[in-house]
């Protein structure tokens, strides 16, 4: 799994996440995912949907890792990156973005572990404190 990819997965579902909760990231990260799910609606709508559906229940992506784990959706994009100059480029995009933005990146990652989208581990909140500058 190539870790750019990994961690705009991570971002796209994180920032899915909050767009829920109204929870506040990166300006430039939350806009450049932001247009990179729409991008994907339209170009990979079952990706887009996998993704949304991993962002609004988290489990999924343990409990059913053949559809929704982080592998199948890094694979998912890729594809959709290759297939398509646009999506490509609206990947990198959001690749950039997030490597401007190191410290809010940093707690997404960890975030994005804590639910189990990375690592695809149990879900547990109890105790842990989310700082989002």
């Amino acid at each position: 799994m190539e870790p750019l990819t990994a961690t705009v997965i991570a971002t796209l579902v994180v920032t899915k996440a909050f767009e829920k909760t109204g929870e506040q990231i990166g300006e430039k990260v939350w806009e450049q995912g932001g247009k990179l799910l729409k991008l994907l609606r339209h170009k990979a709508p079952e990706t887009a949907l996998a993704i949304e559906k991993v962002a609004e229940t988290p489990g999924l992506a343990e409990q059913q890792p053949a559809d929704y784990g982080t592998a199948v959706l890094v694979t998912k994009v890729e594809e959709a990156a290759k297939a398509d100059p646009e999506v490509q480029a609206a990947v990198e995009d959001v690749a950039t973005a997030a490597k401007a933005q190191p410290f809010t990146i940093q707690n997404m990652a960890q975030l994005a572990e804590r639910i189990g989208i990375v690592n695809q581990g149990t879900t547990n909140f109890s105790g842990n404190t989310f700082n989002f500058n």
